[in-house]
């Protein structure tokens, strides 16, 4: 079941916000593969050191204090229902694509497409033109969503290595909103 459509707000993760969202992508993760196949970094990790985290975020409801039964005196919290990582590596001159994860009740509102957007603006900003991920090869939606924006097939890279279960992917970024470059 689609959710209705809802405004959202793109913003960096500070706190653990997200943690609920990474548990449920964990869970989603060890459901079709085996653990040697998943490379997940924490919540933790991506808040600290050289990198970009960010979360999709909508209005809540009212929510009540934990000692009284009266409503926060602010009309609306902010629900974190998308992430999307970047690890930065610098001298190798690319930025590590991790974490892309929308609540299932928020799919099909274009939130990973606007995150991919987000994170890509984020990894230029830093001074880093391209982007590069690891996938599973059980994804068809999320390898459909990389392929539409620009992203294309490579050989394994960093430390990664051969695996039959993952699939490897790069985009070279220009300053257009993040817009693809030719791939050279």
């Amino acid at each position: 079941m689609k959710a209705l459509s809802r405004d959202f707000s793109i913003s960096p993760i500070l706190g653990e916000e997200a943690d609920r969202l990474l548990v449920r992508s964990d869970e989603y993760m060890a459901s079709l593969y085996p653990a040697e196949s998943n490379h997940l970094v924490s919540s933790e990790n991506l808040r600290s050191g050289d990198a970009l985290f960010l979360g999709a975020f909508v209005a809540g409801e009212h929510r009540s204090s934990a000692v009284s039964a009266e409503p926060d005196p602010s009309p609306e919290y902010e629900l974190c229902v998308g992430c999307v990582a970047a690890r930065l590596y610098r001298d190798q001159r690319y930025a590590e694509i991790k974490r892309l994860f929308v609540d299932e009740i928020f799919r099909g509102n274009a939130i990973a497409r606007t995150l991919m957007s987000a994170i890509e603006k984020g990894v230029l900003a830093e001074g880093i033109d391209c982007a590069r991920l690891e996938m599973g090869i059980f994804q068809p939606e999320a390898e459909a969503l990389y392929l539409s924006i620009g992203y294309r097939v490579i050989p394994p890279f960093g430390d990664y290595s051969h695996d039959p279960l993952s699939q490897f992917l790069e985009k070279r970024l220009c300053g257009d909103e993040g817009e693809a470059e030719p791939n050279r």
